[in-house]
């Protein structure tokens, strides 16, 4: 019988047909001990290289597949080891530390923060308002302008209002203290004068100016009157009481004058809760014309921004439904309901505790006399 070939045999004894592989270097041997005097005698480690070229033909098989996760699991393990090893063993740096030395530079403020988001979250986590962010780039994100408004230190709100028929769409900033009502008859004109022609436009200003100079001869007319009752001083203050009697008119110029017209507010207005389950159709919050906008936004959700459904009937738009009705048909439980009426009794007691007291301390102290 032919020898066996050396190529074919253990290349650290040359007795024994090899039963393993280095995963480094790829040589063949037969058992433990001369795997480690291989490892001895060509000083190599016995790891895999991750960096040594693989065909494709071999990276595309499970072996190779798990090759390379079991690579990035290696990292990931020894990163996690290395943190825990400098926080909680040799407690060199505090958690909080080693997360900001993490961040690096990506924790700079981006560019495309909106100015003013501090304040912006700030009213929304008071108001515990939830904000729903769109993927960046799709229509409603894009669409989205909200933002703060350092002159009147107030949420500016992107509004969708929804009219009825073929009215359409409008897009348009309110302010957070106004009421509905008023949002959106601004956004209602905005829209009017944006489909004007140019002669329109001409005769509107031609209006508006008429209004105003009306409006600042009738001042002027009020404030020539209270300078002929302004004359002395005991007919603006009653020797008997001390109290002042100041005109009412004198204070008249000085009001401005409400030009949101009374058919906005028989409008009826309806807030649409996102995130509901497909299977019913869309959910709508009733709305105060007469309240301000963020009062009820209070313990909402929103996607990007409010959107107002309007309506000049009493009815609801299709495929739509009001909140406690979708609310009853899920089992939930109201958000606002109960806080509403124990707020509401909580103010009905402040009254009767006033009205109390103002009795008491107009028992106790007269007109006019100052304590």
């Amino acid at each position: 019988m032919a020898d066996p070939l050396l190529s074919t045999l253990c290349s650290i004894c040359h007795i024994t047909t090899p039963k393993y592989t280095c995963p480094r270097c790829s040589v063949n041997t037969c058992s433990l001990p001369c795997s480690r005097r291989h490892k001895l005698w060509s000083s190599c480690s016995g790891v895999r290289d991750p960096t040594v070229f693989v065909p494709k033909s071999q990276l595309a098989t499970p072996s190779g597949i798990d090759h390379d996760y079991n690579f990035l699991h290696s990292i990931e393990h020894r990163k996690e080891r290395s943190e825990k090893e400098i926080v909680e063993n040799r407690r060199l740096v505090k958690g909080s530390e080693l997360k900001v030395a993490r961040q690096g530079e990506d924790r700079r403020r981006p560019k495309n923060v909106p100015e003013g988001e501090a304040c912006i979250n700030r009213i929304l986590l008071a108001y515990k308002i939830g904000v729903y962010r769109a993927p960046i780039g799709m229509k409603r994100n894009t669409e989205n302008t909200t933002n703060w408004s350092k002159k009147q230190r107030d949420i500016n709100w992107q509004v969708e209002w929804m009219r009825d028929g073929d009215s359409g769409r409008i897009l348009e900033k309110a302010l957070g203290f106004k009421r509905v009502g008023e949002a959106y008859y601004e956004a209602h004109e905005s829209f009017r004068r944006s489909n004007l022609t140019s002669a329109q436009k001409n005769l509107e200003k031609k209006r508006k100016l008429g209004q105003i100079k009306e409006r600042y001869t009738k001042r002027m007319k009020l404030e020539q009157e209270g300078k002929h009752e302004m004359t002395t001083i005991p007919r603006l203050q009653c020797s008997s009481t001390g109290a002042w009697n100041v005109p009412q008119r004198l204070f008249a110029a000085e009001v401005e004058q409400d030009e949101v017209p009374a058919w906005i507010f028989g409008l009826h207005f309806y807030l649409h809760r996102p995130n509901t389950p497909s299977t019913f159709p869309k959910v709508l919050v009733p709305l105060d014309p007469s309240k301000p906008l963020l009062d009820q936004l209070r313990k909402r959700e929103l996607m990007e921004f409010p959107t107002i459904y309007v309506r000049e009937q009493d009815t609801l738009p299709e495929n739509c439904m009001l909140e406690k009705d979708f609310l009853k048909a899920t089992g939930q439980e109201p958000t606002n309901s109960d806080e509403l009426s124990s707020s509401s009794e909580e103010e009905s007691d402040d009254e009767d505790s006033s009205t109390s007291g103002s009795d008491s301390s107009d028992n106790a102290m007269e007109e006019g006399e100052i304590r």
